[in-house]
C-alpha cells in the first residue's frame, strides 16, 4: 500500500466525518433560526440563544465547508494564467500549491493551538448561551488540520500524475 493510498483513506474518511458534522449542523442551524423566528413573532418570547446558536453554527460550516472544498478541489481560484500553461507544467504548479496550503494549514492549527491555551481564550464564556468560547473557536484549528490532510493527499496524487 503506498502513502498516497493511507492518506486516501484518511482523507475519505475525514471526509465523510465532515460531511456527517455539516449535515447536522445545517440542521440544527435551521431548526434553531427558525424556531427563534417562531418565539419571537408569534409567541412574543424571543429565544436569547438562537442567533448565537447559528452563528458558532455557521463558524464551524464555514471551516469544515472550506476542508471539504479543498478534498473535492472546488475552491474559488483565479487560473488565467494557469491555463496558458501546457499539462506538465499545470499539473507541477498544481503540486506547489497544493503544498503551500498544507504549509499554511500547519501554521494555522499550530498558532491556533498557541491561541487556544492561552488563560483569556481558556476563560470566555458566551453571551447568552453560557458555553466556554473554546468550542466555537476549536473550528478553526479542526478544520485546517482536516484542510492540510486532504492536501497531502492531493499533492501526493499529482506527484503519481506527473511521473
Amino acid at each position: 500500500m503506498t502513502l498516497a493510498n493511507i492518506f486516501g483513506k484518511i482523507s475519505d474518511y475525514v471526509f465523510k466525518l465532515e460531511k456527517a458534522i455539516v449535515m447536522i449542523l445545517i440542521i440544527a442551524m435551521f431548526v434553531a433560526l427558525t424556531a427563534g423566528v417562531f418565539f419571537r413573532y408569534y409567541l412574543n418570547s424571543p429565544l436569547f440563544w438562537s442567533d448565537e446558536f447559528a452563528i458558532f453554527t455557521l463558524v464551524w460550516l464555514t471551516f469544515l465547508g472550506g476542508s471539504m472544498s479543498v478534498k473535492r478541489q472546488q475552491t474559488a481560484a483565479v487560473t488565467i494564467l494557469v491555463d496558458k500553461l501546457n499539462d506538465k507544467l499545470r499539473k507541477i504548479v498544481a503540486s506547489i500549491g497544493f503544498v503551500i496550503v498544507f504549509l499554511f494549514g500547519l501554521f494555522i492549527v499550530y498558532y491556533s493551538g498557541i491561541w487556544l491555551s492561552s488563560p483569556n481564550i481558556l476563560l470566555q464564556i458566551s453571551t447568552s448561551m453560557q458555553i466556554p468560547m473554546i468550542y466555537p473557536y476549536l473550528s478553526v484549528p479542526l478544520g485546517f488540520f482536516f484542510m492540510s490532510i486532504h492536501s497531502i493527499h492531493l499533492f501526493l496524487l499529482s506527484l503519481k500524475e506527473t511521473s
